[in-house]
């Protein structure tokens, strides 16, 4: 029993040659759940629907949805983010969204933007805003502190965020 013990121990490699084992995962976040209006006079206009938060207003609305981030090293960064838009109004919409990564710290700011917008004929659904870490000053590898601002003219829909991550699993 003994000989038979140390016999498997002795094919097991150590734990350091092992090599991790990553997983590709995602969380989709109803628009409504992480996303608020950027100021008290975008409430008015802004309805939180069960799959979207939409403007129903007769001018522009923005709205900020921020995100769980760990900037630590060897923390769980993002891969790629992706705001999902559309149009459930009855005339064409617009909504430009400005990605942000980075803080901001009283006057100190390392932030970075990347806006992108997109012109939508009425009901159109499941249109993609995505950005990558390749879209980020000094291209790092991973999006550690995301957050998105979106400006939604009438009709427009923030349905869903993406975030996208690879997922340590060991060996």
């Amino acid at each position: 029993m003994i000989a038979a013990s140390l016999a498997l121990l002795a094919a097991v490699p150590a734990s350091n040659s092992l090599s991790a084992a990553e997983i590709y995962r995602y969380d989709i976040q109803g628009a409504a759940g992480i996303c608020q209006p950027a100021l008290s006079q975008h409430a008015e206009s802004l309805r939180a629907r069960p799959l979207g938060l939409v403007n129903e207003g007769a001018g522009p609305s923005f709205v900020t949805c921020t995100f769980r981030g760990d900037p630590r090293a060897g923390g769980r960064g993002a891969t790629r983010l992706v705001a999902h838009v559309g149009n459930v109004g009855s005339a064409t919409a617009n909504v430009s969204c400005t990605f942000v990564e980075g803080s901001q710290l009283g006057d100190q700011s390392d932030a970075v933007y990347r806006t992108k917008s997109v012109s939508m004929f009425a009901g159109t659904v499941g249109t993609p805003l995505p950005w990558e870490p390749s879209e980020i000053a000094g291209g790092p590898e991973l999006i550690y502190q995301p957050a998105v601002q979106c400006m939604l003219t009438p009709g427009a829909a923030l349905h869903y965020i993406t975030v996208a991550y690879d997922e340590d699993v060991g060996a």
